[in-house]
């Protein structure tokens, strides 16, 4: 079953969990938006339609159609596009080169065209099919069992009592696990490939993830350091095909959005990357909240790392499928209105009243009112408040700027010695200590998000893995899936993470247990800086902890060295910065131990963290 707590398994018992995985099926969730259940041409979505299956998605009415079968999965959501399938093999092709003939484990492969197209690719030595609607997408998986060393088994493979009966010799003869003690690094496995499709419709809750799907995501990224589930027999790359939204905590765009899943795939993953998705300017069907926005500056920046990585690496957008994001950058770069410099030499306030006075300006202009209608009288109260955003974004950037000139001058300082550039980057970090305090509590936090940005952009490599991608998101479309939710392709390489990260369980020193805790506690406050979130978690950890991480106040390691409301905040530590936490942590010669640790620790029971029921891989494995 599911590797969870046994507290939850106690309360629920396996039988609940088991209804959650499989059925009986959760009644419609409500949604803001119905998906389009209507065939449009496509074959295979026509059979689909035929079954009547997801009849239950339409809007009710006098024409509503009855589904024939209460016994099928209502809820997934099927890639129906031999289109899409097609150009995502050729845009990253490249990449699955290295997996050809490999040992294919296929998870709810249902109509089967992506399941088709990878074979087609990879011509894998063994191809495994876990589909529990077996009957149910028998028809449309019958061409592909027909290969060779291709299998169907009525397994779910996101229950991992049913995995763990397929992660055998028996279904996998050539793969052997590999039990890395801390000391030895893990080693890449390019003879095994996962594919899983958690596309579904509406989503299935479970207690405080907001969907099934978010479980799995979160418990397949949690098995990767202590080397569980498809890790056992190595670094497995993974494949997964899920509603928009459930990118958002795993891939986040914006350093205030960047929590504990983030984290963990940073420090487990040489990379978390969107082969292809809806993009975030149309946010209808995902969850995420596109109330977070960088400023347009760091964006497109982040663009111009992106394409670069493609052009070294050969690669290229399918013609057609450009997210708007690209599009945008390319055609400001084509009319010349991109800085040449673009990092940091803006900044604008988000405000949404300075998209509303264009159109107002532009109004007034083409004489649509004149200066006695009610419109002129709002018109220049937005030129007030336009003035007034326009002199905190100057404030904002001046600060910036200090910081900037500080961080270059003391890098500089310690790459060379100069010990007169050292003076003068001390004087810019004296002068922005002394500037930060001065600000208002909301001019502050404007300053912190724009500087914190700003600050995990710029490090080589960037810190956020939408940041490190090595390719753009090429642009889906709703009908290419069925019903038509669109769905977005994640691409996950796991790493081996730092040696104290991957002590886990009992017999070890549990520092990978004890940092899991500690950066869950550190996150609630993650605009804080370190020194005060580690105080305000025990009182005196600061002092027992922070002498063991020369990082976070180094320039050369992308700290900062200052106190107080300057000084680096916990959203913006990058690896090497938690690696030095974690083995600080067991360096203090007073921490609690594990159990004490476990008991100080508040459990947030939050969709967005979900930590409540997160599966401790490293003591028990498959449960």
């Amino acid at each position: 079953m599911f590797a969870i707590c046994s507290h939850a398994r106690t309360r629920l018992g396996s039988r609940a969990l088991r209804a959650v995985a499989q059925g009986p099926r959760a009644p419609l969730a409500s949604a803001a938006k119905l998906p389009n259940v209507r065939p449009e041409g496509n074959e295979i979505a026509q059979l689909l339609y035929d079954t009547g299956t997801w009849a239950g998605l339409a809007r009710k009415g006098k024409g509503s159609r009855k589904a024939k079968s209460s016994n099928q999965d209502r809820h997934r959501v099927n890639i129906v596009s031999q289109e899409l399938c097609d150009d995502v093999v050729r845009y990253i092709g490249k990449t699955l080169e290295r997996h050809r003939g490999c040992d294919l484990i296929d998870v709810f492969p249902g109509a089967g065209i992506w399941s088709k197209t990878l074979s087609d690719v990879l011509s894998p030595r063994s191809h495994l099919l876990l589909e529990p609607d077996i009957d149910y997408y028998r028809p449309y998986l019958g061409p592909l069992l027909e290969r060779p060393g291709t299998k169907l088994l009525p397994e779910s493979g996101i229950v991992w009592e049913q995995l763990s009966q397929v992660l055998n010799p028996t279904h996998l003869p050539h793969q052997v696990e590999r039990r890395y003690a801390p000391h030895e690094t893990p080693e890449r496995n390019d003879t095994l490939l996962v594919t899983i499709n958690l596309g579904m419709f509406p989503q299935r809750r479970f207690r405080a993830f907001e969907s099934l799907a978010s479980l799995v995501i979160y418990q397949l990224m949690s098995s990767i350091r202590p080397g569980a589930l498809f890790q056992k027999y190595g670094l497995v790359r993974m494949l997964i095909w899920a509603e928009n939204g459930e990118k958002d905590p795993l891939l986040p765009r914006t350093a205030q959005r960047r929590r504990k899943l983030a984290f963990e795939a940073e420090i487990a993953t040489d990379h978390v990357c969107e082969i292809a998705g809806w993009g975030i300017e149309k946010t209808g069907w995902s969850r995420g909240s596109s109330w977070f926005r960088r400023e347009q500056s760091l964006d497109h920046e982040s663009v111009r790392l992106a394409l670069e990585r493609m052009r070294a690496a050969g690669l290229a957008l399918p013609p057609g499928r450009e997210p708007e994001h690209v599009v945008d950058y390319l055609a400001r770069r084509k009319a010349g209105t991109l800085s040449a410099d673009p990092i940091g030499t803006t900044y604008v306030s988000q405000r949404t009243y300075l998209a509303d006075i264009e159109k107002m300006e532009a109004a007034f202009e083409r004489g649509e009112f004149t200066k006695k209608d009610p419109e002129y009288k709002k018109l220049l109260q937005r030129r007030v408040l336009q003035r007034g955003a326009h002199r905190r974004s100057a404030r904002v950037h001046d600060a910036v700027q200090i910081y900037m000139a500080a961080m270059d001058k003391w890098r500089e300082a310690g790459r060379t010695g100069d010990a007169a550039l050292r003076a003068e980057a001390e004087d810019l970090f004296r002068e922005w200590s002394e500037r930060v305090p001065s600000f208002d509590q909301s001019l502050s936090s404007e300053l912190s998000v724009y500087r914190d940005n700003l600050h995990v952009l710029r490090q080589d490599p960037p810190v956020m893995n939408w940041d490190r991608r090595y390719v753009e998101p090429m642009t889906v479309r709703p009908d290419e899936f069925f019903p038509q939710v669109p769905l977005c392709l994640l691409d996950i390489q796991p790493k081996a993470a730092a040696p104290v990260l991957r002590d886990m369980g009992p017999g070890s020193t549990r520092g990978g247990d004890i940092f899991d805790l500690v950066l869950r506690s550190l996150i609630g406050r993650h605009a804080d800086g370190v020194q005060r979130s580690l105080n305000l978690m025990l009182p005196g950890a600061a002092e027992g902890v922070l002498p063991h991480c020369p990082s976070l106040t180094d320039p050369l390691c992308w700290g900062i060295p200052v106190t107080g409301p300057g000084a680096i905040s916990t959203r913006c530590l990058n690896e090497q910065q938690l690696v030095e936490l974690a083995e600080g942590w067991l360096k203090w010669p007073f921490r609690p131990d594990y159990a004490q640790l476990v008991s100080r620790s508040t459990i947030e029971d939050t969709t967005e963290e979900s930590e409540e029921i997160m599966g401790n891989f490293g003591g028990s494995g498959i449960d």
